[in-house]
């Protein structure tokens, strides 16, 4: 068959290449896009398979509704009965990851104060960075950074008022400093322990409803706290010296349920806002760092 080998008799053989380059093109397309956001989900959130796949069903079903109103070509996308197959896809994984199922974990060793209140858990997340300056100034740049440095937490609690039905302000917020609210009685944290490097505080309740948070008379309530269909919440924020003018800054968030109802809510709750809590948190810790490297704090 020599050259014409796969394709029609008499077909120019750029003609061929050129189809091969069509069909290629969504592949290579799609691709792209998904590793770009596998890339920015990992960025602000280490990669968690159930809240992936919650927002893979979101993407690809949107991408399937889009091309159900106008078949969208340079994805592969030409019919409608395709597009209703994507949507089909999409709308499958949505309660595939949100209701995966939490298995517990615990701790190999005692590494931080941390440990020592919530040594078994059923949901975290861990964030750090490395910040040019030394510890003092670091310390220092935490207890100042403001909520006007987290634009990301004012763009995401905009977003939750709106799906809520609610039109949040959060200039109030903007000049107070980030610590001094999350240890306020009033926001439903409480502090644990504390040391010259690492600082623990913790809520409990149920995070996925409205209403007040709870308030906490002393750690040891905290620590007795048991509710039916709740959670408990710890979350550190610790300073190590790196030697040479180096230090990192490291937050860890663990959360474990007080039964099973609890896991299953809390698991369908954490896929949803995981992203948007990494987010927050690496934002904090951007913002922490550039206070410690600028000449004045």
């Amino acid at each position: 068959m020599g050259i014409t080998e796969g394709r029609a008799a008499g077909e120019p053989l750029g003609s061929v290449r050129q189809s091969e380059r069509k069909k290629l093109l969504p592949i290579l397309i799609i691709s792209v896009v998904a590793l770009s956001l596998l890339y920015l989900f990992h960025y602000f959130a280490p990669l968690e398979i159930a809240s992936v796949t919650f927002y893979a069903g979101v993407t690809i079903s949107i991408v399937g509704v889009l091309c159900l109103i106008k078949p969208i070509w340079w994805l592969g996308i030409r019919k409608r009965k395709v597009a209703a197959l994507v949507i089909l896809l999409g709308v499958a994984l949505l309660p595939a990851g949100l209701f995966w199922p939490a298995g517990s974990r615990r701790i190999a060793a005692r590494e931080s104060r941390l440990d020592d209140f919530m040594p078994d858990y059923h949901f975290s997340e861990r964030h750090e960075v490395r910040v040019r300056a030394n510890t003092a100034k670091v310390k220092a740049a935490i207890e100042k950074v403001t909520f006007d440095e987290l634009r990301v937490y004012h763009a995401l609690m905009r977003v939750r008022g709106l799906a809520a039905g609610r039109n949040v302000k959060t200039n109030a917020i903007g000049q107070k400093r980030v610590l001094e609210v999350l240890l306020n009685p009033a926001s439903g944290f409480i502090k644990l322990d504390e040391d010259s490097q690492e600082i623990v505080f913790g809520m409990a309740g149920r995070p996925w409803a409205a209403g007040r948070p709870l308030r906490w008379e002393s750690k040891e309530a905290f620590q007795a706290f048991n509710a039916p269909h709740s959670v408990k919440i710890v979350c550190n924020l610790r300073v190590e010296d790196e030697g040479g003018g180096w230090s990192r800054i490291v937050t860890e968030t663990r959360i474990r349920a007080t039964d099973d109802s609890a896991r299953r809510t809390m698991g369908m709750y954490w896929r949803m806002v995981y992203p948007g809590s990494g987010m927050i948190r690496r934002n904090w810790l951007n913002a922490i760092r550039d206070r410690a490297e600028s000449p004045g704090i």
